[in-house]
């Protein structure tokens, strides 16, 4: 029988060896990757360094323990609406870091909170310089829109053009002129 904290180390050894978080196959700098030059990976449209979304997530739940649902909209609210993640990329990482004992869930009803471990903490403490760094960028980039409600746009857009879509209220030519009026504003976003 296992004492909890050899149990723990376990699992925290089973995962530095499964490439996840050691220097095995796989090895990116630690649990949370290699961070290339901050939040914005540029690779595509991502917004965040998958490395710098872990480390800004797990200095959220530091500052009080959070849902993940409440994880997602403490970013957003970060910069206006523009960025939201979606659950596909916080709910697993989530699983990650409660597996690597960096944070632990209880549920409530059918939800999970998560708290941060002492793990957790040390590792944002090495780390501090780096996050500190990350989210500076990140209240620059927001700060630039000055409160401009930029997502609340975009959403509107979406739904305008989905319930047009859906509702069948677009024949053929005004499909076309749909696409010229999306191709235009692109273009003119493009133009900034």
């Amino acid at each position: 029988m296992h004492s909890c904290s050899d149990y723990g180390e376990m699992r925290r050894a089973r995962w530095m060896m499964s490439g996840r978080g050691g220097r095995g196959r796989g090895w990116r700098g630690g649990p949370f990757g290699r961070h290339r030059g901050g939040p914005f990976g540029g690779r595509g449209s991502r917004m965040f360094d998958s490395g710098a979304l872990r480390l800004v997530v797990l200095g959220l739940i530091a500052e009080e323990p959070r849902h993940g649902y409440d994880i997602i909209k403490a970013l957003e609210s970060r910069f206006q609406g523009a960025y939201s993640p979606s659950p596909g990329a916080i709910y697993p990482m989530l699983q990650m870091m409660e597996e690597a004992d960096l944070v632990v869930s209880r549920s409530e009803g059918n939800k999970k909170l998560y708290t941060v471990t002492d793990e957790g903490r040390a590792y944002l403490e090495e780390n501090r310089a780096e996050l500190d760094r990350i989210n500076a960028q990140l209240e620059e980039a927001s700060g630039d829109m000055q409160g401009v409600a930029l997502g609340d746009a975009i959403r509107d857009l979406r739904k305008a053009l989905y319930r047009k879509v859906r509702g069948g209220e677009l024949n053929a030519e005004q499909a076309k002129r749909a696409v010229d009026i999306l191709n235009k504003a692109r273009d003119d976003l493009d133009q900034l």
